[in-house]
Formats: structure tokens, sequence, C-alpha cells
């Protein structure tokens, strides 16, 4: 399951699509000559490609003259004089070339244009390097630009219009025939001939359906001002994509404005995704009905109402045109909200309001401005949730301490408000690196494209410089989309220390403006323990520890917060991290000690903090009711708070309260729709409760946002549960890439899956082999859990010697009590009462219930070998009176077989089939356990057959069907003596 939560010389940033544009090459003009080719360049003023007029490049191409030029090279005409025709060079920049990213583009442009082969698509040569210089040679097109045509007529009649798009369709459904989705359509890179003819160009974006092409995860590709609603938001696209942003240019050759008009591209977007394109013929009244209706239809927010197809699409212009035809009707279209409506219903779902994804997060875009525009005011309610991201502060000191050193003690400060949510600064840096214009920096421009794609409602930027002796420091609060400054903030400090002090008084004003109307004296008490360090290098090392933990780094992050400790021993902060990191690198008792050693610096906590700290505490020592209390106590009081709300989930799954836990979960994700850990969780715990399905989707949603070693394993639990063994060996495949950590739980649950098979033989083979890794990586206690499980593998196989030499091993390594468990289980199977009841005094005799209850099934099933069962049934029912377990339902329905009480035996079966999700990880600690699962329908066909029914057959074939293939299972042979086969 998911770990529980812890905690340049670019263009102007006042209009962040100008920098999407510029880098992809989004804007494109021409100059003087209207000619121009295959490709769309963004113009600049100044030259930056060294000339190559009158030149002969390679020997063959005379370059005649300039067609354009932009941010990665130029266009050029030339003459071809080996075959004696004029074509068009597309040449990069010299300094651009080393970059590899850049020449992939170029060469899928060349790739997937070679596909379509149709008069409407431009046709591309070929890709060549003369002279050190790399180019694209392709067919020289002599005409206008439709960005040119408009800016020249303004608008053009209806027939025109429907004309050239019709031609602009029948290019794309000759890509589209091939799979090749174009990404970037727009005016500046579609070409109309004096005969006419329309040819689409451009294909540096397009990706195939079956490929990603050249976008990265979570990457925004494209241009802001001719995206669908679907592409913003980083989803899958298709066909219909394009159809949208054919629909945007349609619009503006019959009207000659956008039908979403904005102060921004951004802004443009969002209206865009939120709202229905006015008709056009509320611009123009003499635009025929049923053109308009077209255009329409083509801009349905939802990608189900629009045309499904180019061809679709054209036939209704061709309808339109067609003498006598439908020129003034309107096409029958059903409307977005009938059509989601009727599918919701076919299939059975209820409406809902959906969660906001990606860049166009609707409720925090505009009920972000409308709190801002009542900053100060106080609330009879409750402030809805706000996520606010806090780029790099702007260190003019030059003191590398305080980089990424302030900013994540102002996320603490601003959090002292209910209703903030610090966006986490590591995943944002990771989507800055996704960007079009990739950035290791949360500058100001980033900063807020992100916080856009979020919906994130404000970006704070900072500076900090000296001021004499001392230090002045000052922030901004603002609105992403349009940049405006919503708030300022300045301070000075005397000295380092006192820069940190300073953080929590620049907050004030700044949750003031944000709709906080707690008072700045109250505000200032309930984050001051927060702000004690005695070091500002303790303060930096714990920031540097926190981006290596975001970074996979669980051993570089511990020293690091190890380090911190050791500047300022009383940094609570520095013990929590340690903590969380012991538990990532599967060190539960360590784990333990550095919470009890954090909380023995309480004082030192904000009061966020406090609660946040105190529910890691009882989640560390396995109290979890104690736990639940604290994060409800948590989210009650701090309803933003993503830490409590997932690890709210994450401790009612412990108490194996599903329906809780779904609930802590899913809001969690509401709170951040793109946080990976959220989604990873919330898939965990959707196949925890039995709906894999579910836990499929969520996987696959949270590995599209960050691809991640937990993601891969709630994607293989989720398929595994749903019978597709090979797709879950595959996933767990994939753990293998994300180090020590991803290799030793890749080797676990391959283990289970093959023992979930019954291959206990390389199940035992990939277990001991997975044990020894982990003790050569120093992941003691995951070695110690690998042999754990190898006692339960040698046992279903009938090798009780094996089984009791790998559990005594298994416990010289760990005492964790689920390494207890199943070590005392397997002594207790393999006759040796004796060692099973030590342990199960060890485990009853500790705090907590889980302990307890383990201690209680291990007695009862040492009894039941006893042959008592009668105290078998006594101590494992105590068991689950202390704690519902699947493990606990499972050993009672065994004891009841042995008693030959069988309606009671089928009870429990038919719980623990139920509750069949339980099973995929018994103690949810990143360690499969599917393999436990199939043994229920022999159980229960054991019963049934007991109790002379005639269906019993039915559970013999269906544990046949998981493990009929394994010769070396004992109960395959014996099922098929019982049923005849």
């Amino acid at each position: 399951m998911a770990p529980p939560d812890n905690r340049s010389g670019k263009p102007d940033p006042s209009d962040a699509a100008t920098f999407i544009g510029a880098a992809v090459g989004a804007a494109s003009s021409s100059a003087g000559d209207t000619s121009a080719a295959g490709a769309a360049m963004t113009m600049v003023p100044v030259s930056r490609t060294p000339t190559l007029l009158g030149t002969v490049l390679g020997g063959r191409y005379r370059i005649l003259n300039i067609l354009g030029q932009g941010g990665m090279g130029a266009v050029y005409k030339a003459e071809d004089v080996k075959l004696n025709r004029l074509v068009a060079i597309k040449v990069i920049r010299r300094e651009l070339a080393n970059d590899r990213s850049i020449m992939e583009r170029f060469t899928q442009e060349l790739v997937l244009s070679r596909e379509v082969t149709h008069q409407n698509v431009v046709r591309l040569f070929d890709i060549g390097e003369a002279d050190g210089i790399d180019f694209i040679t392709m067919e020289f097109v002599e005409g206008e630009d439709l960005r040119s045509l408009l800016q020249r007529s303004g608008k053009l009649p209806p027939a025109e219009a429907a004309g050239i798009v019709a031609q602009i369709c029948a290019g794309l459904q000759a890509a589209h025939a091939k799979g090749i989705i174009h990404r970037d359509l727009k005016p500046g890179n579609i070409m109309r001939e004096a005969s006419g003819r329309v040819v689409v160009m451009d294909f540096g974006l397009a990706r195939t359906l079956g490929g990603d092409g050249m976008t990265q995860s979570g990457a925004l590709i494209g241009t802001f001002e001719y995206m669908s609603p679907e592409q913003s938001r980083s989803e899958h696209i298709d066909a219909r994509s394009d159809l949208y942003t054919v629909g945007l240019i349609f619009y503006e050759l019959l009207t000659g404005v956008s039908p979403y008009q904005a102060d921004s591209a951004i802004a443009s977007l969002l209206m865009r995704s939120q709202q229905r394109a006015k008709p056009p013929t509320s611009h123009d009244a003499s635009i025929p009905p049923g053109i308009s209706a077209i255009c329409e239809r083509c801009l349905e927010i939802d990608p189900a109402s629009r045309y499904q197809s180019a061809a679709d699409l054209i036939a209704d212009l061709e309808n339109w045109k067609s003498p006598g035809g439908a020129r003034s009707q309107v096409p029958w279209r059903v409307s977005a909200a009938a059509r989601r409506w009727k599918a919701q219903f076919k299939q059975g779902q209820v409406p809902w309001r959906p969660v906001a994804l990606a860049i166009v997060v609707a409720v925090a875009a505009t009920a972000g401005a409308f709190f801002l525009a009542r900053s100060g005011s106080s609330r009879a309610g409750p402030h809805a949730p706000m996520s606010v991201l806090v780029a790099d502060f702007t260190n003019h000191t030059g003191d590398p301490v305080f980089d990424n050193t302030l900013e994540p003690m102002l996320n603490v400060a601003l959090e002292g408000a209910s209703f903030i949510n610090a966006y986490d600064r590591s995943q944002a840096r990771k989507l800055a690196a996704k960007l079009p214009y990739p950035s290791d920096k949360l500058d100001e421009v980033s900063s807020r494209l992100i916080a856009v794609s979020q919906g994130i409602s404000t970006v704070i930027t900072g500076e900090l410089d000296h001021e004499g002796e001392g230090y002045s420091i000052s922030l901004r609060a603002r609105d992403p989309a349009s940049g405006r400054i919503l708030a300022k903030a300045e301070a000075s400090a005397t000295n380092k220390e006192g820069v940190l002090s300073a953080i929590p008084r620049l907050a004030a004003p700044i949750r003031k403006a944000l709709g906080d109307a707690t008072p700045p004296s109250v505000q200032l008490e309930s984050v001051a323990g927060g702000f004690t360090a005695a070091s500002l290098e303790a303060v930096h090392e714990d920031a540097i520890g926190v981006d290596e933990e975001f970074a996979g780094k669980f051993g570089d992050a511990f020293n690091s917060f190890q380090k911190a400790s050791q500047l300022d021993p009383n940094f609570a902060r520095a013990y929590t991290g340690m903590a969380a990191m012991a538990l990532d690198l599967g060190r539960k008792e360590d784990a333990a000690n550095y919470m009890k050693q954090a909380m023995a610096h309480i004082d030192r906590m904000t009061e966020r903090e406090r609660y946040r700290d105190r529910g890691l505490y009882y989640l560390t020592s396995g109290d979890w009711q104690k736990c639940v209390d604290e994060y409800t106590q948590l989210v009650s009081r701090y309803p933003a708070d993503r830490v409590g709300q997932n690890n709210l989930a994450t401790c009612y799954t412990q108490l194996r309260n599903a329906p809780k836990a779904l609930e802590a979960a899913a809001r969690a994700v509401e709170i951040v729709p793109k946080g990976a850990g959220q989604r990873e969780n919330l898939s965990f715990i959707s196949s925890f409760a039995g709906d894999f399905a579910a836990g499929e989707r969520e996987s696959r949603a949270a590995l599209s946002i960050t691809p991640e070693f937990q993601g891969y394993l709630a994607l293989a639990e989720a398929q595994l549960g749903q019978g597709h063994a090979g797709d879950a060996a595959a996933a767990y495949e994939q753990l293998k890439a994300y180090g020590a950590i991803g290799a030793s739980t890749a080797s676990a649950g391959l283990a289970d899956l093959a023992a979930y098979q019954g291959r206990y033989e390389e199940a035992a083979r990939l277990l001991q082999q997975g044990a020894e890794a982990d003790f050569a990586a120093k992941l003691k206690e995951n070695g110690a859990r690998k042999l754990a499980s190898l006692a339960a593998v040698e046992l279903w196989r009938g090798h009780k010697t094996e089984s009791l030499a790998a559990a005594g091993k298994a416990l010289a390594g760990s005492q964790a009590v689920s390494i207890r468990l199943l070590a005392g289980l397997a002594y207790a199977d393999a006759g040796d009462s004796s060692t099973a009841e030590k342990i199960a005094g060890t485990l009853s005799s500790e705090l907590s219930s889980e302990p307890q209850a383990y201690g209680k099934i291990i007695a009862g099933v040492a009894a039941l070998k006893r042959g008592d069962a009668q105290a078998a049934v006594k101590n494992i029912s105590d068991a689950n009176a202390l704690l519902d377990t699947w493990i606990g339902r499972f050993e009672l329905a065994r004891a009841y077989i042995e008693a030959r009480a069988f309606p009671e035996a089928d009870s429990e079966l038919d719980r623990c089939a139920k509750r069949r999700g339980e099973a995929i990880e018994l103690f949810m600690d990143n360690v499969p356990t599917y393999a436990w699962f199939p043994p229920v329908y022999y159980d229960q066909g054991r019963v049934r057959e007991g109790m002379k029914s005639e269906g019993f057959a039915d559970f013999y074939r269906s544990y046949l069907a998981i493990r009929g293939q394994a010769a070396e299972d004992p109960l395959t042979a014996d099922i098929r003596h019982r049923i005849g086969q």
C-alpha cells in the first residue's frame, strides 16, 4: 500500500502562454513574402541563425531566400539542383542540435508525416546533415497561411470557410486513419495555395494513438490558444481533440474572432474548459444556422458530443453545401449534458460532483479569485480549501544556506490557516521538468504554469537580499493565470536566524489576503513552536532531506534528516523525517523510536504539526484507533490537510474499516487531484475493499502523473485480484527499476504470484534469493519478512523441516509483529506448539490490539494441532473480537471445519471470499500475500461436501482454475481425487 505522508532567460512572465508558444513554435507569421513551406515559425526581430542565403547546402540545395525564422531555427526556400525542383528546408539552430529531445522531434516529424500521403498534407522528403547543419527537406507550398489570411481579410464568406475546413478535415482524416493525431493545429501551420488547395503542416508534435510520441507524462504539449479541453488537462486524446481545434479555426474563419476572448491565453483556455462557445451567429446573424451548428458541434467540451471522426464532419459540410441540402438546417445533436446523463444511466452510475483535474480546475480558479476579492472579510462559515504553491525564492545574497530553506518553512506558516493546503514543492519541481521549456527551478513562470495545470489557487514568490548588516525579505502572492499581485509582505532581519523567525510575520498578511480572519497575534502564537530551530543549517538539511525523499532516495534522505538532528538536537521535524524514512526503508522498530524522540520536542511544533506528528506516532506504534482519533481531529480542524486525510485512510485500513478508509482516501484525492501518492493510496484501498477494477483505474491514474514503484505495486495487486496474472507479473517486473526497495518488492510480488498459482518451488527460490539480496542491501526487515513468507510456502508444499528453519531465521532477523505471526503459525502448523505458544505470549503481552489478536490466533492454531478444536475456536474468536482480520476469519473457519461445525465454517469462509481484497496485503506493508486466498475455495469445497451440498465441486474447480497446472501442490491432487478426476 502507499506509505504514509510526511510531510532563466525566458519570455516575460506576464503572459505564461507566450512562454509555451516560444518553446514549441506556438505562433507563426510571415515576413514580406507570403510564400511559405511545411513548417510554421515564430518570427523574431533579431536573427539567431547564421544566414545561409546564396550557399549550396550539402552540395545539393541552393538557398534562395528565408521564409520564416524562430526560436528553434529557420525555414528557407531552396532549389534542389539534383532533381530540379523547389523545396523548403527547415534548419535547426546549431546550439540546439545537441538536444536529443529536439532532434527526436525533428525525426518524429519526418517519420509521422511520411506515413501520410494525401494532397492536403505537406510532403516531407528527408532528414539530413551537411556542414554541421541538421535539416529537413519538404514540399515547397506557395501561398499564405491562414493566420496571414485572417489578418488580411478579417473573416471569410461561410462557403469559403467551409471549403477550407473540409480540406483540413480531409488531410486529418488521412492522418487519423494511420493512427496519427496532430495535436498542434493552428492557423499558422495551415497553408492555402493560390489554386485553393489547403495543406496541413508541422507534425513535429504529432503522436500515434499506440504510443506516447514526444510527450512526457504530465507535460503540456501544443499551443494554448488552440488546445482542446482534454489536451490541456494532459488526458488521453484522440482524433476528436484535433476536431475541436478545427472548430476553433472554423469559428475564426467565420467570425474573425476567437470564440473565447480573455485577457490571456491561459484565461481563454480555462473558459474553453468550463463554458460552451456562443454560436457564430451571435457575432454575425448572416452566418447560416446550419454552418453555425456544425461549428458549435466541433466545440463541445465533452468529446463524446463532438463529431467522432473527420469523415463525419466532412459529410455534414458536404450536405450543407449540396444543392437543396440543409444549408438552413441545424444538424441534429444531443446536448453534452444529455449525452453524459444517458451514458451514466446506461452504466448504472450516479452523477456526482466530479473531481477537478489538471489544467482546468474551475472551482479552484474561480473560487480563488472570489475569496481573494473579499480578502480580510470575516466569515460565518468555514473557508473552502485552497491550494498554494510557494515558488523558489530569488536569493540575492549568494549564501547557499538560504537556497530551498525558507520556502518549506513558509509552507508551514501558511498551513496555520485551516483551509490552506501547501502544494508539494518536490512534486511541482518534477512537473517543471516536464514543461515544454523544462526547468529545474520553480521560478515565477514555471510555478504559474504548474499552478494553472494543477488547479492551484495562488502562487507565492519571494526575494531575499542584504540590507546593511542584515537582510530584507519580500513576498508576493499572485493569481496564476493573470499574474496579478494579490498581496505583498515585507520584513527585515538582523541575522540569519532572524530571517527564519520573520517567516510567520510575512505569512500573516498573505493569509489574510487569502481569506484567513485569524488575528495576526493568534497566527504567530499557533506556529511559533515550529520556528525555534537553533540553526538555519539544520532547517536547510531538513529541506534537502525532503527533496531526497521525494526523489525516492530514502537512504540519502535519512542521512540528511539525521544531520539536521545533529545540528539541532531539539529540531522535531528532523526526527519525524528520520521516522518516515525508516518506515520507507522497512525499519518499523526504528521508525517508532524516532517518533518517540520527535514527541519529546512537541513544544517545538506548530499546532498542525502536533496533530500530524501524534498521528504518525500512533501509526508507527500500531495503535490504530488512536491513530484514527488523532487524524480525525486534524482533518476536523484543518479540512484541507492532504496528509491528514491520506493517513487517516491508512489507519482506517489497518482497522479493516474499508468504507471509512475509502471515504478519507477519496477526500485526499479531491484535495490533491494530481497527487500520485493520494491516487496510489486510493488504488490500494479500492482493491483492499474488493473493487479491483477501481484499484487498477486509480493506479494507472497515479502512474500517468508520476511513475513510481508504489503505483506499479498497486497496479499489480489490482490486476492479480482480477485474475490477470500475466499483467500482474509484468507490473511487478517494472518495480525492479526502482532501486533496492523496488527490487525487493518485485521479488516479493513475483514470489507471491508463483505461490498463488501453486508454483511453490519457484516461489521458494524467489524468496530465498530475495532475502539474500535484501540482507546484502542492508534491508534487514525485508529479508526477514521474505523468510517468514518462505516458512509458509514450505509448509504449503509439505516441507515441515524447511519451514521451521525459515521461521527461525526470520525471527533472528526481526521481531516485527507480522514476522512473529507468520513464524508462529508455521511452528503451530508444523506441530511445535511449545515454540508457537512462546511467540504467542510475546505478542499477547503488547499494548495494542493487533499483536494481541495475532497472539490469540497462534494460540488457537496450536490448540487445533493438539486436537482441541473447542479451545481453538475460543482463542481465535477472541482474537477477532480484538481486531477483525482476514487471517483471523480464515483460521477460525479451519477450526470450525476440524470441529465439523460446517455451517459456522461456511459463514466464516463466505466472509473471507467477500473480503478477498484484504488478502492482497495481509499486513498492509507493501508485501503481497494473495497466495493465502486460493485455499478459501478448497475449504469451501470441503465444507459444502461435508454439508452434502450438490454444488461443492464448483469450489474445487475454482481452486483448480488457479492452481490446477501446479503438479507440486498437494491440495490439487486431493481435489482431483474428491471430484473423480
